[in-house]
């Protein structure tokens, strides 16, 4: 891997070495004039990333633009029947790009997208178990009803129908009911032996085939069969909470309406939220490949032209001398390693860009520097170069959807990678052997590192990390950070106002 002169790249001046082992600078101005590789991965990455943010405003929009939230007011049936003014908060995006929830949608790196949470896990157990106590409203004018607690149930205009022991449904069952769904009048699927449906409505299944009870209206039998189901399950945020309300209101909230369920517990929220490919297994999110796929994916048309310059005027210059496969491996593997410890230390933050990865870049030209120092007459001054952009990027990382956790692992990251992949020019037999141990040690330190990322997100999963979002967001005001932040809500939202 190391040699005297690449074998792919042709140099048209050579250097001359002093007596004192100082390179002299080149004749021409002091620069090397090289034909080396064409530029094709900067092109290829900076291509797509502009095609997937295009297609990301063109699909969902742009959020409010600024760094607090913009409330919006809207007047909306509920399932009350009554027109009621409700309102949704909405956080404002500082780099004029889609919202936060389709961000996710797209591929953004987000934890509990990758990995079971236990935090979030409580947070909809709590949910499930409200609604395991829940029952039908009946209204008793004959106007709807919805499924609600019986806290949320009016007891002057409607009627709670719920199974108790005292008063038990059918085949003595004791939860439920539910409206509009019941196991006597399902064929599809059959509550009939060895397949009955549970005593916890919260494990029932949807009903795709109901047959409706032959009785009318005004009957005080099975009224949860026969009324008109006013509320039904809208996902809505992105933590997979769940409301029993109406279309309207959950188009308000920017949510996902369900209109052939019946109950939050049959629609699984949190895979819909997370969005892309859905979870081999429904209680275990597994989307790792966020890792990877949110390097193309960019907070805003400022955060993308930042990218875009960096590609263009850095990468591609280091591209035509290290090769686009040598560029490749840099730019991923700092990434995806970035991004995973971004994921380890901030789980509950939403984060876009290849920022690790250019990070990663960035730390070619330190090693370059480091390898190549004698062939330099004032080292300090492409240090200086160097540095100062790395400094201006991490000062960017205090700001929303720039992330110092990516920056700071990529470029680590991208050391090593540099180290073990990069062409060298060698100075004699010691100075090859030194180089050549420095890859075999940089790889081994790099697959290590990665491992216990892997371990501590995977198996020991920091979820309590209170200093480690000033590193990444500084709250200049009371709600800067918040359009990047989740607020872990373990209460109940179910048949709640929001």
């Amino acid at each position: 891997m190391l040699r005297e002169q690449t074998s792919s790249m042709k140099c048209s001046q050579t250097w001359a070495k002093t007596s004192t082992g100082e390179a002299k600078e080149p004749v021409e101005n002091g620069r090397r004039q090289c034909v080396g590789f064409g530029p094709y991965f900067s092109y290829w990455v900076t291509f797509v990333q502009i095609v997937i943010f295009i297609v990301s405003v063109a699909v969902y929009g742009i959020a409010p633009i600024g760094v607090s939230t913009t409330k919006v007011s809207k007047n909306v049936k509920m399932p009350n029947l009554a027109i009621q003014t409700e309102t949704y908060i909405e956080r404002e995006n500082l780099w004029i790009g889609p919202r936060q929830a389709d961000l996710i949608h797209l591929g953004a790196k987000y934890s509990p997208c990758m990995r079971v949470d236990e935090n979030l896990n409580e947070a909809l157990n709590n949910d499930r178990k409200r609604e395991s106590n829940s029952a039908c409203c009946i209204r008793n004018d004959g106007s709807g009803c919805v499924q609600t607690s019986k806290d949320s149930c009016s007891n002057i205009l409607s009627t709670w129908e719920k199974w108790t022991e005292s008063v038990p449904g059918p085949d003595n069952r004791t939860s439920g009911t539910v409206c509009g769904q019941d196991p006597r009048f399902c064929s599809n699927p059959s509550s009939t032996p060895p397949f009955e449906w549970k005593d916890k409505i919260t494990d029932w299944p949807i009903c795709k085939d109901t047959a409706r009870p032959n009785q009318s209206i005004a009957s005080r039998k099975d009224r949860h069969m026969n009324c008109d189901i006013l509320g039904r399950p809208c996902c809505f945020g992105i933590q997979g909470e769940c409301i029993i309300t109406t279309p309207e209101h959950c188009e308000l909230q920017r949510g996902f309406f369900h209109s052939d369920a019946y109950l939050c517990s049959q629609v699984d929220c949190f895979e819909e939220i997370c969005g892309m490919i859905p979870f081999a297994d429904s209680t275990h999110p597994d989307q790792f490949y966020r890792l990877w796929t949110s390097l193309f994916l960019h907070g805003g048309l400022v955060h993308l032209v930042i990218s875009i310059m960096f590609q263009m005027y850095i990468m591609r210059d280091l591209e035509k001398l290290m090769g686009a496969i040598r560029t490749c491996i840099i730019y991923i593997g700092s990434g995806v390693a970035g991004n995973l410890a971004s994921c380890t230390f901030i789980p509950y933050q939403v984060e876009v860009g290849p920022s690790g990865a250019q990070f990663g870049i960035a730390a070619c030209m330190v090693v370059e520097v480091i390898q190549s120092y004698q062939m330099y007459r004032r080292p300090w001054r492409p240090v200086l170069i160097t540095v100062a952009p790395l400094l201006c990027f991490f000062i960017l990382g205090l700001l929303p959807w720039f992330d110092n956790w990516a920056h700071i692992f990529g470029f680590f990251f991208g050391f090593l990678l540099a180290f073990a992949v990069m062409p060298y020019v060698t100075f004699g037999k010691f100075d090859r052997h030194r180089k050549f141990i420095s890859i075999i040690v940089s790889l081994g330190l790099a697959i290590g590192l990665f491992t216990i990322l892997v371990l501590v997100f995977y198996v020991a999963p920091l979820t309590e990390c209170d200093w480690c979002i000033y590193l990444n967001c500084i709250p200049f005001t009371a709600d800067f950070c918040e359009n990047m932040a989740v607020d872990l809500n373990k209460k109940s939202n179910y048949s709640t106002r929001i």
